[in-house]
């Protein structure tokens, strides 16, 4: 399998793996290289379900991070109750698979 990144296309930024207080999103992203990645079990959900144009897809942001300095602007970011991080909601239509 070509190795490949999740790539959310309204902001551009690339999915990875949650860090301890971190953020999901980020510009460099993950590089994936089996079929299974972060999102997969969202993917196979949706799928079982048919409802992939619906299924929201939970992130968290890091708190006066780059991206969260990016986003913050754009897009509405929910508190959550981890200190420091807040939620992005997305759907998961809107997350491509990029070859590199």
């Amino acid at each position: 399998m070509k190795p490949y990144r999740l790539k959310h296309v309204p902001t551009g930024l690339y999915f990875q793996p949650h860090k301890h207080r971190g953020s999901n999103l980020s510009f460099k992203g993950k590089i994936y290289q089996t079929a299974t990645h972060g999102l997969s079990p969202n993917y196979s959900y949706a799928k079982h379900y048919n409802d992939f144009d619906t299924r929201v897809v939970y992130l968290y942001i890091a708190e006066h991070g780059r991206v969260y300095d990016y986003l913050k602007d754009k897009y509405p970011l929910l508190p959550t109750c981890y200190y420091k991080q807040l939620r992005f909601d997305t759907l998961l239509k809107d997350w491509i698979i990029e070859e590199i």
